[in-house]
């Protein structure tokens, strides 16, 4: 279970004991819980736990609860350690048997919900569904309902969006949305760049030219820090809106410094796309390690006409910077100094040291050297491709293996006539022997510009809250958008049989594989994009070498973060 979900199960236990201790005569408060919740809690959100807070958590007499401490130290649940060279004070920490213990009682609370609710049941396993999510709604989602209360005809709704599926069917549909919503919808496509140059330019407009607009989920950092966004904890908390049913990684990517700034919309995972019949043919297993994609790209290029071994995206600039921190990831590290988080790494709180760039060290390394001996099977046009040749390569048959975000890949699961047609199988990114596995989220999310008045921003909320409803999700995807941000659409049949992808991606949330840390959304992403871009990129041509390439990018990227004053 992911550390997500493990949270989710002691918010659960905890508001039941408060149903049946605070709210009601039919328990008494119970501190030996309390303080093993509240020390699982501070274990799992990677906080210090001291004694003084432990006796708190209890709720009840000091003396009281430094017992209890007490006894959980001498069981061996608690771990008491000098945390100053005086050895006055002192942290606590769960052991590894009050881990394991804890993960033993969730599981089997998970397994019983799942068994009671109907979500598991002879032939299905613990893992098929996500605790917390919508299952208790309709498995087969209905075809959107128009609002109760439409937004007014005499109103114009202008949603500012990238050249991408979801919004592609927005706009097709307008005039059903216009129905739906009662009101006038207007879709705006922009190509990536210029969608985030227009979303700047809009900011510095004394009123705001659109009431919705879609940002990349790395953007947030900067929208959020320079104010051209609107966290919407407060109108979320007003209207009782209920996120639980969203993808983790996706809904906590909407968010900067605590605050919720948006809705996801369409995400989307960055994969390894293979060949399962070029696979199969070739005799070789499924590619699990960085090692393995390397022999694979190996033996099947040009194993066949006009076929390599693998098509990257090394075009120069945002292309090749992403290929590398997003492969930096599969040799374990982030491209800045994140604080470890467990497995994972901490965007909830980036500051000061957390934004040095990593790049001299062994990890950024090994990533250039395997990128260089990647390219060895690449497709001869890969030094030029940005997202959209890449796929096209792909899917025309020319390659055997891509690393693809999941929303790409209806270009060939709904062309029959792409060689790659029924014949790909996908995989969140192998990473190096001995490293967990990870794959960046990314995608689309929706947000309020700054600046709108109170009825305006109130009806744009009712327009975001619509849109990313369970069953215009729905929709999207029988539209040719195979990407869900939502438990409920997964699980959906109509859904699932569109493509085995979205229940492979909803599986892979479950499993925590999707992690937004390999690209870590602050305000000078898109800056640390170009200097990498350049670099990496010159470095991939043979005009650098790798040491040289990483010294030059750690030099410039170390100069950006101190003239923003990050440290």
């Amino acid at each position: 279970m992911t550390r997500e979900e493990l949270l989710r199960i002691l918010s659960f236990v905890d508001s039941s004991r408060e149903l049946s201790e605070d709210r009601t005569q039919l328990a008494t408060v119970d501190p030996r819980w309390n303080i093993i919740s509240y020390a699982m809690r501070r274990h799992l959100e990677g906080k210090l736990l001291t004694v003084t807070t432990a006796a708190a958590a209890a709720e009840v007499p000091y003396g009281t609860a430094m017992r209890r401490i007490s006894e959980l130290i001498d069981e061996g649940f608690l771990l008491k350690r000098p945390k100053s060279k005086t050895g006055k004070s002192f942290s606590l920490h769960p052991t590894s048997k009050l881990i394991a213990e804890f993960e033993s009682f969730a599981m089997q609370l998970k397994s019983m919900v799942g068994r009671t609710f109907g979500f598991t049941d002879g032939d299905g396993e613990i893992s098929d569904f996500y605790f917390g999510g919508y299952y208790m709604a309709s498995r087969i989602l209905p075809y959107p309902n128009a609002m109760r209360a439409g937004v007014g005809y005499d109103k114009t709704i202008r949603i500012l969006s990238p050249i991408d599926p979801t919004f592609k069917t927005l706009s097709q549909f307008s005039s059903n949305l216009d129905e739906l919503c009662g009101t006038n919808i207007e879709i705006v496509n922009l190509p990536l760049d210029e969608l985030h140059d227009e979303i700047m330019t809009n900011a510095a407009r004394p009123t705001s030219r659109y009431d919705l607009i879609a940002f990349d989920l790395p953007w947030i950092g900067q929208l959020a820090t320079e104010g051209i966004i609107d966290p919407i904890d407060d109108i979320m908390h007003e209207s009782r809106y209920n996120p639980s049913d969203f993808h983790t990684a996706a809904f906590r990517g909407s968010a900067w410094q605590g605050q919720q700034f948006g809705l996801p919309i369409q995400p989307t995972a960055e994969l390894l796309f293979y060949r399962s019949d070029l696979f199969a043919e070739a005799g070789l297993s499924v590619p699990r390690t960085t090692e393995d994609v390397l022999m694979a790209a190996r033996v099947l290029h040009r194993s066949a006409m006009n076929l390599s071994g693998i098509v990257m995206n090394f075009g120069r600039g945002t292309p090749v910077a992403h290929t590398f921190i997003q492969t930096l990831a599969d040799f374990g590290q982030p491209i800045i100094n994140l604080n470890p988080l467990g497995d994972e790494f901490d965007l909830s709180v980036i500051d000061n040291e957390n934004y040095r760039p990593q790049l001299d060290t062994a990890a950024a390394q090994e990533t250039a050297e395997f990128l260089l001996e990647l390219s060895k099977y690449a497709h001869k046009e890969s030094m030029l491709c940005e997202w959209d040749r890449q796929i096209s390569i792909f899917s025309k048959g020319q390659a055997a293996m891509t690393y693809g975000w999941s929303v790409r890949a209806a270009v060939f699961e709904l062309d029959e006539t792409s060689p790659a047609h029924g014949n790909v199988q996908y995989l969140p990114h192998p990473p190096k022997p001995g490293a967990r596995t990870v794959s960046p989220i990314g995608g689309f999310s929706l947000a309020i510009p700054a600046g709108l008045g109170v009825a305006r921003k109130k009806t744009s909320w009712k327009v975001m809250e619509y849109l990313t409803r369970p069953e215009l999700l729905k929709w999207y995807v029988l539209n040719g958008n195979l990407t869900s941000p939502r438990f409920s659409t997964s699980a959906d049949p109509e859904v699932q049989a569109s493509s085995a992808l979205i229940g492979e991606v909803d599986a892979m949330d479950r499993r925590g594989e999707l992690q937004t840390w390999p690209r870590p959304p602050i305000p000078e992403f898109s800056a640390l994009l170009s200097i990498l871009g350049d670099e990496i990129h010159m470095m991939l041509q043979g005009e650098r070498p790798p040491a040289a390439a990483l010294s030059r990018a750690q030099t410039k990227i170390d100069k950006l973060m101190r003239e923003q004053g990050r440290y």
